[in-house]
């Protein structure tokens, strides 16, 4: 079932975009086009063939800005590819706005596996010690010397907003409001990240990786490089997973102590703001986001 999230959603069926893969990159015209079953809040996948995925904006723009990011993420995934010991996809080309869709989209390599976010619950070691290797390569990489860019979560530093105080008031038929503002209240007390930025993933949401027969396998949905601090990139730990596998991810990641407690602000912080917006639209990110709330609650 498909459900509309996003005012100017648009929503496609599986022959419109044949038709504009058709008339855009003929070497792909006449295969199959489906589209993947995906809990994402960004794009709508398409499967193009065996080896192709068709990538679209649930809210289409055409403008200079979304070409310059696209030509980012393909610069960005060609490094990564480099990088990493999982598979990274590399984009096949860019797509231009069709009848029924105004804005830009991309064709990208498929890759097989499982999305993490179809895991109900994590205890896996192995799992936590491997994604926290990649979001580590990711760390590791240099900056430039360039500063915070606002890219992702953690692009900017942690701080208070009125979009995470009205989303506890807004969830406070789910949640216990009064231990879910202690929750954010504790995690904006922490040392604030005083040393330089630092190259992060930004967005390491368990449908943004995926795994076969309980092995990290890829790393899906390449974003723009993002700069800022790495406690961002501990979102995993109360996203995705239970203990064991949760100290083992935590402490794999080496990050201190002040870092931990802001990695649970912005766990929260997502988890807060999905809770009432998808609450009837995405029933994956919906629970996700439950069920990290709960871990924090419980934390």
């Amino acid at each position: 079932m498909t459900f509309v999230m996003h005012e100017g959603q648009v929503e496609l069926a599986a022959e419109e975009v044949a038709s504009a893969i058709a008339a855009q990159f003929k070497e792909f015209a006449g295969l199959p086009v489906e589209r993947v079953e995906s809990a994402g809040t960004v794009v709508a996948p398409f499967r193009v063939g065996e080896h192709v995925v068709a990538r679209l904006p649930l809210v289409p723009t055409d403008s200079d800005v979304a070409r310059e990011n696209i030509r980012g993420e393909q610069a960005h995934a060609v490094v990564l590819a480099g990088l990493l010991d999982i598979a990274v996809p590399q984009m096949l080309g860019i797509g231009e706005p069709f009848e029924g869709y105004p804005g830009v989209w991309t064709l990208w390599t498929w890759l097989p596996g499982r999305s993490l976010d179809r895991l109900a619950v994590c205890r896996d070691v192995r799992l936590a010690t491997d994604l926290a290797t990649v979001l580590g390569s990711i760390q590791s990489l240099q900056t430039g010397g360039r500063p915070w860019n606002g890219v992702g979560r953690g692009g900017r530093p942690l701080a208070d907003t009125a979009w995470v105080r009205k989303s506890i008031d807004r969830s406070a038929h789910l949640i216990d409001r009064a231990k879910a503002t202690q929750v954010w209240e504790r995690a904006l007390s922490a040392r604030p990240h005083i040393d330089p930025p630092s190259r992060i993933h930004g967005d390491p949401m368990p449908g943004n990786f995926l795994m076969d027969d309980g092995v990290l396998t890829g790393m899906v949905d390449v974003a723009l490089p993002a700069i800022g601090d790495p406690a961002a990139d501990l979102q995993p730990a109360w996203v995705l997973f239970e203990e064991p596998a949760r100290s083992t991810f935590v402490t794999a990641m080496g990050l201190d102590i002040a870092a931990q407690e802001r990695g649970l602000g912005w766990a929260f912080e997502m988890a807060i703001g999905g809770l009432h917006y998808y609450e009837h639209t995405n029933p994956v990110f919906f629970n996700q986001a439950l069920q990290t709330v709960q871990r924090l609650l419980t934390d």
